[in-house]
């Protein structure tokens, strides 16, 4: 489905900030950001999943949050277009940049995208020590454009990962990622404690 809105400031000035969506950053002067910048209800999930990530690895982070009642999918910005100020602001110095993202498919699967060949081979061995499928994204989602918020950063190579909504749900006890599910942490998973460890382990090691 094409976007509603065809930048961050055409939506920014056709909405209403902390009704229909929320910015949430941590700025800890990490040479890391982990994002995701379809947070919220726009891909369920990836809010929980990078701030947990960026609190385990002491990184920045990042995320706009669609906290509409219903219909958030016209919030969806695609990453090319992304010029929301914060995130353009957090990401342009950092070394490292990690956007997480959702994805449709009942396969537990991570997609891997982006420009940082070492960062992702290094994700790729984390998450496969731990049984998860990983794939190569494909071209509509391969996170691969220079112009792509998470290749924005000061080495122009981030690492975009698209998780299935099958794996996104894994994260929660009740394998669901409804507001109430997803936001009680007492609902976090095993499997969301070990694949956000598995990408604070690869950062570090490439470091």
């Amino acid at each position: 489905m094409a976007d509603q809105y065809k930048s961050m400031t055409e939506l920014a000035a056709n909405t209403t900030k902390n009704s229909d969506w929320t910015v949430i950053r941590r700025d800890l002067n990490s040479q890391v950001i982990i994002s995701a910048i379809h947070g919220g209800a726009i891909e369920p999930g990836t809010t929980e999943i990078a701030d947990l990530t960026s609190q385990k690895g002491d990184f920045d982070y990042f995320t706009f949050k669609g906290t509409k009642s219903k219909g958030n999918e016209v919030l969806h910005v695609t990453s090319r277009h992304y010029d929301q100020p914060d995130m353009m602001e957090m990401v342009k110095d950092k070394s490292y940049a990690i956007a997480i993202h959702g994805c449709v498919g009942d396969d537990k699967v991570v997609y891997m995208g982006g420009k940082d060949e070492n960062l992702i081979r290094t994700l790729t061995e984390q998450f496969v020590e731990l049984n998860i499928k990983v794939d190569q994204a494909p071209q509509h989602m391969s996170g691969a454009h220079d112009d792509n918020i998470i290749n924005c950063c000061s080495t122009g190579k981030g690492v975009q990962l698209e998780l299935t909504s099958g794996l996104r749900k894994l994260c929660f006890k009740n394998q669901k990622y409804n507001k109430h599910s997803r936001e009680d942490q007492n609902n976090w998973s095993q499997f969301m404690d070990d694949f956000t460890s598995a990408i604070v382990k690869a950062i570090k090691k490439v470091q």
